[in-house]
């Protein structure tokens, strides 16, 4: 049975994950940029990730550096990028592409509170023609010293915290998800593994993070650490 911290963790990310928000990578092809930016995508709530990849793809994630995201955001590799940004695009989503045009508008800008797909291209060429014609929005990140781009599994980093902030604002966090959601992530997680209940896990947990009831491996829950000050 799962421990009432872990009961909690779960519970509290079914209900935050925002599923409306989509990241798309348009030919991608380092190991480390695709396994951090599933890891930047977990951490900020977000749980899905189409990967159009490119011909040098990574054979597998870098463990190392997923630390485990793939369990909990849903990768899907798929053989063409456009149809599937032209699909989301019928179902009420529009498409922000990370490109620097004329028209590119800052990313902080965008009302991130509405179903979007955020798409992040190669790290030499960018997005391809195809995604950009199909963009709604070109957006860029400013930068104010000499260089002219961030690495890309820096630059969704950002621009997923953003959308975090926007939506934190809007109470977006806080509501309880619908059934067919936590239905879907309940199958996705596999935790009828871990013999969670189905029937707990449609209601938000209420309360505060339980106490870890056994010290950590490291020793960080009973290691205690002088005070500000304190040169004992």
């Amino acid at each position: 049975m799962p421990t009432a911290r872990r009961f909690y963790r779960i519970a509290k990310a079914i209900h935050q994950r925002q599923l409306d928000l989509v990241v798309a990578l348009d030919g991608v092809h380092d190991q480390h940029n695709l396994s951090a930016v599933l890891r930047s995508a977990d951490a900020t709530g977000l749980g899905r990730v189409l990967w159009y990849p490119d011909v040098k793809k990574p054979d597998k994630l870098n463990p190392e550096v997923s630390k485990g995201s793939e369990r909990w955001v849903a990768l899907e590799t798929v053989d063409a990028l456009t149809p599937r940004l032209v699909d989301l695009k019928k179902q009420g989503y529009k498409i922000a592409a990370t490109h620097m045009a004329h028209e590119a508008v800052d990313f902080r800008s965008i009302d991130w509170t509405t179903p979007w797909v955020v798409v992040f291209g190669n790290e030499q060429r960018g997005c391809s023609e195809a995604t950009i014609e199909v963009a709604d929005a070109n957006i860029f990140l400013p930068m104010l010293g000499f260089v002219q781009s961030l690495n890309i599994s820096v630059a969704a980093a950002v621009t997923f915290y953003e959308i975090q902030r926007q939506r934190e604002n809007a109470g977006m966090y806080s509501r309880s998800a619908p059934e067919k959601q936590i239905r879907a992530l309940y199958s996705q997680w596999q935790l009828v593994d871990e013999q969670f209940s189905l029937d707990q896990l449609m209601t938000p947990p209420a309360g505060d993070l339980p106490e870890i009831d056994h010290p950590h491996s490291d020793g960080r829950s009973v290691r205690k650490f002088p005070e500000v000050g304190d040169q004992s």
